[in-house]
């Protein structure tokens, strides 16, 4: 039902009476869990007996579908689609894939094998320009634990290597979704996080080249968030440093970062580059449940305006060109939205 109200607000040729946008909306971005963990224990959650019924032995598949279908009341542009850990509890990535059209490639990690098939492992990271803004969708689950192979993905063996190092936890008692014992960032060392790799974050770099070369500003979108401050230490990516430090290089083009994975939303101003990093929240753990932001794109700012839960914001692009711009303080950030 929430992705039937937004999509079909979404597919409006005016939304005048409902908001105040004036205009059809281009693109949708769609930055994660698109559907709820949760729905592989129905029961446990005193889901509807009926619902249950007909979800059978796949509820994830079950729900994605009827998510798919309201997406599809939306005709006016492409779906930019972000997966998150919430999606990789219930579907593999072919299936994503398969139900979301997320433009999966294969990395080869060392060569092609004996057999002539490489040993690489599907990745969904992509950019997609739009009227000279570009938008460069990460992967944060590049590196991580779920839903790769423990025998055969050099991936997971990455992700196993680092929780070893930085969660007790995980070594100790083979759980590597507590942070207890953890502290403040160290606390992002968890099993439903992840990382960006290696050939993404150069791919990532040579994107943000392109965009300078074309002179386009960019929005950087993924699930889990990039910068400390914007949510709490527990969602951020693993390699969030390596990230940020790359978006630093190019924060004469990176306008915003948006991103999912805290459901309650958050925002900070990167004091060193200017560059907002907004945590949207998510029609997750959210009331009212109609919780989604229809986002307007102008030379010299964006708006966002929130609905439901949803707070609506306006963020300068003051940093782009070199103006004078000022970052909030803790409290300031708190309330930057209204």
């Amino acid at each position: 039902e929430v992705a039937k109200h937004a999509f079909l607000h979404f597919n409006q040729d005016e939304n005048d009476n409902d908001g105040g946008h004036p205009h059809p909306v281009e693109l949708v971005l769609n930055l994660g869990d698109t559907i709820d963990g949760k729905c592989q224990d129905m029961a446990q959650y005193d889901g509807d007996p009926v619902i249950i019924a007909e979800a059978g032995d796949d509820p994830g598949m079950y729900a994605m579908n009827h998510v798919v279908d309201a997406m599809a009341q939306y005709t006016k542009g492409p779906i930019l689609h972000t997966y998150g850990n919430h999606c990789l509890y219930n579907l593999d990535r072919k299936q994503l894939q398969d139900k979301l059209g997320i433009p999966f490639v294969r990395e080869e990690q060392n060569g092609d094998d004996d057999d002539g098939h490489d040993d690489g492992e599907l990745v969904g990271y992509y950019s997609h320009v739009h009227k000279g803004i570009r938008f460069v969708t990460l992967d944060s689950y590049d590196v991580c634990m779920m839903q790769r192979c423990p025998e055969t993905s050099a991936k997971r063996k990455q992700a196993e290597a680092i929780l070893t190092q930085h969660n007790p936890n995980y070594v100790k008692d083979d759980n590597m979704n507590s942070p207890e014992g953890l502290e403040d960032l160290e606390k992002r060392f968890v099993g439903f996080n992840g990382a960006v790799g290696e050939i993404q974050l150069k791919w990532l770099q040579e994107e943000l080249e392109k965009a300078r070369q074309s002179k386009e500003k960019v929005i950087i979108l993924s699930h889990q968030p990039i910068f400390p401050g914007s949510s709490g230490g527990v969602c951020l990516m693993w390699n969030y440093d390596q990230v940020l430090s790359i978006l630093r290089n190019y924060s004469d083009v990176v306008a915003v970062s948006l991103s999912g994975h805290a459901h309650k939303g958050g925002y900070q101003r990167d004091s060193e580059s200017g560059i907002h990093f907004r945590v949207v929240e998510a029609v997750l753990e959210n009331k009212p449940e109609k919780t989604y932001a229809i986002v307007d794109v102008h030379e010299k700012e964006v708006v966002i305006c929130g609905f439901g839960n949803c707070h609506s914001a306006v963020y300068d692009f003051e940093h782009l060109t070199g103006g004078e711009w000022t970052a909030p303080t803790a409290a300031a950030a708190a309330t930057a939205e209204s």
